[in-house]
């Protein structure tokens, strides 16, 4: 029995006649009687009586249309949304990211991308950045907004960079460093606090070999695996902290950021996908992104 054995039926039954449904559905009038008679064949019973001059359908036609209408509905929605998910208008998409690292300009790309495909379903997933990374080799996630690739998830994955976050200086804001520019040999007389070398690899190697260019080694008092325990840390007066511009979006409540000098620290902030992935969904997204990244460049990314 194929869909095209349904349609034949229902259509006589709309019209009353094998005459009238062959014209509607442009097709010959032995095409649809033979079709009709293959499926009570297949069904072993008859679906139509043809005694009176116009055809009715017996009690197991009547049944067996309400069955067939359903069935005809679902095919023909499933094809409907099918196309519309080929054209990007239907579907689901799965974004992972991290508050601090995207914070500024998300909600704003987010509100955007609703407003240019309302059919598509988000799911926003507030993840850190190597969760991002496993969770999309899984296919857990469709795209993040992450730290750029580093191996082995170069291997799978593909990435864009959207803009570098630079490196600030976090204090209180009685600290001699609030609300002004601070030198990096001036951190050579301040207790700091990092995030761990784990957590933040890049990072805390880099503001150690800058220290070293300087001519000094800082003096790391305390550390916190997670950025928002190190602006707690700088809160309760353990001392300053590098970090990246982008933790603002954590907390503002008593904490200064200064810029640094040189301002030769930063993090980068990519687009990560799977490149097996090739849904049109993703694709919108991307070139959402790609309209706005100059805007995000410009503001880094706030």
């Amino acid at each position: 029995m194929e869909l095209r054995h349904l349609r034949y039926f229902r259509a006589v039954a709309d019209y009353g006649s094998v005459t009238a449904a062959a014209k509607r559905l442009h097709v010959s009038q032995s095409a649809i009687s033979e079709q009709i008679h293959d499926l009570e064949a297949e069904l072993g019973g008859r679906l139509l009586d043809r005694t009176a001059r116009k055809i009715r359908l017996t009690a197991q036609g009547q049944v067996f249309l309400e069955e067939a209408r359903k069935t005809l509905e679902a095919a023909e929605r499933a094809i409907d949304l099918t196309r519309q998910s080929l054209q990007g208008e239907v579907g689901t998409l799965s974004i992972g990211f991290f508050l601090w690292g995207a914070g500024g300009f998300f909600p704003r790309i987010i509100r955007e991308f609703r407003r240019r495909r309302p059919g598509i379903r988000l799911s926003l997933i507030d993840m850190q950045a190597h969760e991002q990374l496993v969770a999309l080799e899984d296919g857990r996630i469709d795209v993040g907004l992450t730290r750029p690739l580093e191996p082995p998830f170069d291997r799978m994955l593909q990435s864009e960079l959207l803009y570098r976050d630079p490196v600030v200086v976090a204090v209180r804001p009685d600290h001699r460093f609030a609300k002004r520019t601070v030198r990096v040999s001036e951190l050579a007389e301040e207790r700091v606090v990092v995030c761990d070398q784990k957590a933040s690899p890049i990072l805390f190697d880099n503001f150690i070999q800058l220290c070293a260019e300087e001519g000094f080694a800082p003096e790391i008092v305390n550390s916190s695996p997670t950025w928002s325990g190190v602006l707690t840390l700088v809160e309760a007066g353990e001392g300053v902290a590098i970090v990246p511009s982008g933790v603002r979006h954590l907390r503002t409540r008593g904490l200064s950021f200064s810029s640094l000098d040189p301002d030769r620290l930063s993090l980068g902030l990519s687009v990560v996908w799977n490149r097996n992935n090739q849904g049109v969904a993703l694709e919108d997204f991307l070139t959402l992104l790609r309209e706005n990244k100059g805007r995000i460049q410009k503001s880094d990314g706030n």
